[in-house]
């Protein structure tokens, strides 16, 4: 299916418009039969007309899912569907998931219960939260006392919730995936996190999928179908990319694969491509499990170095060993001039 033709199949189920808001081998001198040319130059043709997938690709891995940023900031009955349609998606499929909850999202006049009842239909559909802070407070930006205070303002409707359901609260995620500008400030924060019942949970693939997602939902608003679906377009291929560059990374740095944690976020991307994102990472051969079984891996108990910057935990475990961070994949040029845009254009409006 095209991506135009993709796109138009998207907007007729979920709607567009208003309330949307080589290795290279190099070979000696060596004498082969005509045949075996042959041979050769076939079997190399067939490799450069296939997919780039390499060895890695193909090995079975195995992936917890999350989500930050929940419930999400869209109107109300907009983020409902949402949150319903990615729930009821991974319920359908077994897939164990967290949610990390910013609190301060639930309070909007006249909302409160309703945005409360997206948390309590992802616990009823088996699915777990934990807590993200209560405002998505930048770590660089306050004090460390300032920091916890928002850790603990950010768990008192989750925190019931969970007890609702006999479950602790037991999962935290750093805001913006940063552990504290200096070494006492990110050793003294999880001193009080483990003090609170937390074990803080890492990333190893970021998707990047927001700044996709602001440009997506914008079209979706605008009803604009072919960004819609050039949006969809570079969104599958930037997640193929970033997966596999991961992937690699953590064979080179532990030397096998490693059990990995999936950031996601709940809008209106995923959720249109929720089963297809699913249906690739299982091509691709991964498994999925719950995160207390991702974070069993020997490999989080790695040293963490001190970072200004939300790296993944894969080029964490390489800094923290006098490394330099890779570069990753990032979204391209024109998804970020347009995010750029729609951010100054949202600034004019107030």
């Amino acid at each position: 299916m095209t991506s135009a033709a993709t796109a138009r199949s998207l907007v007729a189920k979920h709607g567009a418009g208003e309330g949307h808001a080589v290795t290279r081998s190099t070979f000696g001198p060596i004498t082969l039969s005509r045949t075996t040319r042959h041979a050769w130059l076939l079997i190399v043709g067939v490799a450069l007309a296939a997919p780039a997938w390499t060895a890695a690709d193909q090995e079975a891995h195995q992936a917890a899912i999350t989500f930050d940023d929940f419930p999400g900031g869209e109107a109300l009955a907009c983020q409902v569907a949402i949150c319903r349609r990615i729930a009821n998606a991974l319920k359908a499929q077994g897939i164990p998931a967290v949610a990390f909850v910013n609190e301060g999202q639930l309070y909007r006049k006249g909302e409160v219960d309703s945005r409360i009842g997206i948390l309590r239909d992802w616990l009823d559909a088996g699915l777990e939260l934990g807590n993200h802070t209560f405002s998505h407070v930048g770590i660089d930006s306050v004090s460390l006392p300032q920091y916890e205070e928002d850790v603990i303002r950010g768990e008192t409707v989750t925190r019931m919730l969970m007890a609702e359901k006999g479950r602790p609260l037991r999962y935290f995620r750093h805001t913006q995936l940063r552990t504290g500008p200096t070494t006492e400030y990110r050793e003294g924060l999880g001193t009080f996190l483990r003090n609170r019942g937390y074990t803080v949970a890492p990333v190893t693939v970021d998707t990047q999928d927001y700044m996709f997602a602001a440009v997506y939902a914008d079209a979706k608003h605008r009803g604009d179908v072919a960004l819609q679906g050039r949006v969809l377009d570079e969104y599958r291929a930037y997640v193929q990319e970033n997966f596999s560059f991961h992937e690699r990374l953590a064979v080179e740095v532990l030397g096998r694969e490693v059990r990995h944690v999936v950031l996601l976020h709940v809008n209106h991307l995923n959720a249109d491509l929720i089963d297809e994102l699913l249906a690739t990472l299982k091509k691709r051969n991964y498994s999925f499990m719950s995160l207390e079984e991702a974070l069993q891996d020997p490999a989080y108990a790695r040293p963490e170095p001190t970072t200004r910057k939300g790296w993944s935990w894969i080029q964490r475990w390489i800094l923290a060993e006098g490394g330099e961070a890779r570069p990753e994949p990032r979204e391209p040029p024109w998804v970020t001039d347009a995010v750029g845009a729609l951010t100054a254009r949202r600034r004019s409006d107030r």
